[in-house]
């Protein structure tokens, strides 16, 4: 089925549910990013392409390049147009995992330029096939490969998960940021912001009801506690500086994150002192957070202080 608006009428982009769990925010994540990007594209007379693989993306009707080959597949892609003569916008949206399985081919291609927008859809684990670790688990998730929440066993060492929305705005992004299907004028804006500032990368916050362990019904609730806790800070990075998007209260994160890491199976092994560990972990990211919002201003913001 080919991702492309082709009449008013047939809006083949909407029908991305087949095989899908209930309640799923991957699969409302990309139903968000396909209305928005169609909607644009109508208003401007294009035709998009869109493509992608991982658990909740469409998988049974999305066209791919392969396993961890999504952004070499967009350059190859987008010489072919421009060899043609042709110029549309081109789009993926795929796993976490593809990260893991093809970083080399995810920062070349950034790294190359090709104007595209890459959204990953953030279930931290490659949920599709077990349940695995990503590089992108949190720190103390239970997850198959890590039953004690640890790397390495009950004794092992604990790892916080990797940013690859800050990396790669050091590979040649013009737009990077971090979103969630729960704060959806922020979510649309960044999707607008990516598509007008390519190559631009999104990392959606999207929890999985099964590997996780959660209530179908909850998904809205544990998405937006991901977010208030503070463990999946909202920012953006652009030419025009980095700045926050979503508040941070340090005050109420104790009790935020405690409801977080309630509602969820993957925590139910949490000791207190683990607990104090991950509001340490959230303390030091949004002090970062912070840190990265004064150090990049943005032209405009530099010149008013200045």
């Amino acid at each position: 089925m080919k991702m492309v608006l082709e009449t008013k009428e047939a809006r083949p982009y909407r029908n991305i549910d087949a095989s899908q769990c209930p309640g799923c925010p991957s699969n409302l994540a990309t139903k968000l990013v396909m209305e928005i990007v169609f909607q644009l594209a109508e208003q401007r007379g294009d035709q998009p392409i869109v493509f992608g693989q991982g658990c909740g993306i469409g998988r049974d009707i999305m066209h791919r390049s392969g396993i961890g080959t999504h952004d070499s597949g967009c350059v190859g892609i987008r010489a072919a147009m421009e060899m043609r003569g042709i110029d549309r916008p081109l789009v993926v949206i795929d796993g976490d995992g593809q990260i893991d399985m093809g970083f080399d081919d995810f920062s070349g291609a950034f790294q190359y330029g090709a104007p595209y927008m890459h959204i990953i859809c953030d279930n931290q684990s490659y949920a599709a096939s077990g349940t695995h670790a990503t590089g992108m688990t949190d720190m103390f998730a239970r997850v198959s490969t890590r039953p004690s929440g640890r790397v390495g066993g009950p004794n092992g060492r604990v790892n916080p998960r990797k940013q690859p929305a800050m990396m790669i705005r050091y590979s040649g992004a013009r737009y990077a940021a971090t979103a969630s299907p729960a704060h959806i004028r922020d979510f649309e804006r960044k999707i607008l912001q990516g598509l007008d500032n390519m190559p631009s990368f999104i990392q959606v916050f999207t929890p999985c009801t099964l590997s996780w362990g959660y209530n179908d019904s909850d998904s809205y609730e544990i998405t937006k506690l991901g977010i208030d806790c503070g463990i999946w800070p909202l920012w953006e990075w652009s030419d025009d500086g980095f700045r926050r998007t979503v508040r941070f209260d340090a005050d109420e994160m104790p009790e935020k994150l405690r409801a977080y890491v309630g509602m969820q199976r993957r925590y139910a092994h949490l000791t207190d002192d683990d607990v104090a560990a991950m509001e340490r972990y959230i303390l030091d990211l949004n002090a970062q957070i912070d840190q990265m919002q004064a150090a990049f201003p943005g032209k405009a913001r530099a010149g008013a202080a200045s």
